[in-house]
């Protein structure tokens, strides 16, 4: 399934599904939120990835990383969230990581309600 998201304009929240991507993919779709009529910079970001079913590499995960960086100031992103099903999910803990060293306030969870609590508690 191809990358979607929805704006939760009351909740503050872009919520993104679909199953993993490359780099390509999430460059067009930041590229159609930053042009959504809805949208508008100081949101926060959800990837939920609970039923995602085909993981890609780190390499992969690395331009995701790039794009993000490239979009977030032009977004205003303020937090983003990687929901992840139960267990370790490899290419999020290597988002997460990688976000770190880049200044990307973007964490992993394992339940949806604690990362909306941690959106919710940023600045």
């Amino acid at each position: 399934m191809p990358l979607t998201y929805h704006i939760d304009p009351l909740e503050g929240i872009v919520t993104i599904a679909g199953d993993y991507a490359d780099a390509a993919a999430w460059h067009a779709l930041l590229s159609a939120v930053a042009d959504d009529p809805a949208f508008r910079p100081g949101l926060c970001f959800i990837r939920d990835l609970r039923s995602s079913q085909h993981p890609v590499s780190v390499e992969t995960v690395v331009a995701i990383i790039a794009v993000v960086k490239q979009f977030w100031s032009r977004l205003g992103v303020r937090r983003a969230a990687i929901v992840i099903g139960a267990g370790t999910d490899a290419p999020a803990m290597v988002a997460h990581a990688l976000a770190d060293d880049h200044d990307i306030a973007l964490r992993a969870f394992t339940r949806y309600d604690d990362a909306v609590q941690w959106l919710r508690e940023g600045p």
